[in-house]
């Protein structure tokens, strides 16, 4: 379960989540005029602290380093632990004909990715705790 600690996971996860959110929300960043508070700062907010944080962490795998990965991937966990909530109700809805994925199918990729936060922030705190 170490492997989910490394820095090269935070950095492919945060870099990751960066363009998926870009890509999920390219129509709100094209009325940006229009409704600015429809942009996700949020999931950008996390996405950036954690691919900052794997950055720093790969330099130096100092004690301090590893508490912001830590940080960064609590940020994230919350995140993606009240996405999956959100999508479940979004699931239990008929579904839209109109959307590029199923909601099952999406809901089963925020739920991989919700598990594998969690699985990353447990493995950084062990290592942690170890050293």
């Amino acid at each position: 379960m170490n492997f989910f600690a490394k820095p090269a996971v935070a950095i492919a996860f945060g870099a990751f989540f960066l363009c998926a959110e870009s890509c999920l929300h390219a129509d709100e960043i094209v009325r940006i005029a229009s409704h600015p508070l429809d942009l996700p700062v949020y999931d950008w907010s996390a996405g950036g602290f954690l691919l900052v944080a794997g950055i720093l962490s790969r330099r130096d795998w100092s004690a301090v380093r590893r508490q912001y990965q830590a940080v960064a991937w609590g940020f994230m966990l919350s995140l993606l632990v009240g996405a999956s909530l959100s999508m479940v109700g979004e699931w239990l809805t008929p579904p839209v004909e109109s959307e590029w994925l199923s909601e099952g199918a999406f809901l089963a990729i925020v739920v991989t990715m919700t598990i594998i936060a969690l699985f990353a922030l447990v493995s950084t705190l062990k290592v942690r705790e170890s050293r």
